[in-house]
């Protein structure tokens, strides 16, 4: 796989000067934004060890913080996860960002809510817009952009990354899928395939780099997240 350009390295330990957010947003279910959630903190906390990672699972259904939850109670995690957005909106989570003691807080955010997708997105440092190959998941992705787009309207220093998501690798559409995504924005190097290893993860509580660390699925996850800590480290220079 190839390796891109300024990669971060396990070298770079030192924690970020101030807290970083990272917000997954899509407001329609199904493309995985528990699973990118999940995996791309566990990931940041395997290759960053000194850096507190949390996720914050503002989704009514608790999915993310349960996944966490179950990993702690096997000893299968260095992070921990707390529910945030309990009003269903997002109207403190603001004050509750603020509250979190960590270097890196994920967003695990709920479909089809537009106001707390925003709000995360006004919040976020990083956003990640997972995006399904199929007509449906495109069309979708559409308001998540727009999200992101008025967020970093607002704030240039923002980032918004589309991240080409639970894809049927060899398909029409997943060759296609790439070069729609890049007329919207930046799009991750990595792409993340349709695979039973992510979803077997959760019932374990793992993250992917413990579970299965040798499987493809881990080398997606991980690209990725090198990407996201190279823009984060980026900033620290």
């Amino acid at each position: 796989m190839k390796r891109a350009k300024g990669l971060s390295k396990r070298r770079h330990t030192k924690p970020p000067s101030h807290k970083v957010v990272i917000s997954v947003i899509q407001q329609k279910g199904g493309v995985g934004k528990t699973t990118l959630s999940v995996h791309l903190a566990h990931m940041i906390a395997d290759l960053r060890p000194k850096w507190n990672v949390i996720v914050a699972d503002a989704d009514p259904q608790q999915s993310a913080r349960q996944w966490v939850e179950r990993g702690i109670s096997h000893g299968h995690t260095a992070v921990s996860a707390v529910a945030i957005a309990g009003d269903g909106e997002g109207k403190a989570l603001r004050k509750e960002l603020q509250e979190l003691e960590a270097d890196v807080v994920v967003i695990d955010l709920p479909p089809a809510i537009e106001s707390i997708s925003l709000r995360a997105a006004l919040y976020a440092d990083i956003m990640l817009v997972p995006v399904g190959a199929s007509p449906l998941d495109i069309e979708a992705a559409q308001a998540a952009v727009n999200v992101c787009q008025e967020a970093m309207d607002l704030d240039p220093r923002k980032q918004m990354i589309l991240v080409p998501s639970r894809v049927r690798q060899g398909t029409a559409s997943a060759r296609e899928l790439r070069p729609v995504l890049e007329s919207w924005g930046q799009v991750s190097e990595a792409t993340l395939s349709l695979r039973v290893a992510y979803s077997d993860a959760a019932v374990s509580g793992e993250g992917i780099q413990s579970y299965a660390p040798r499987s493809d699925a881990y080398r997606e996850i991980s690209l990725l997240t090198r990407e996201i800590l190279t823009i984060i480290e980026n900033r620290e220079e």
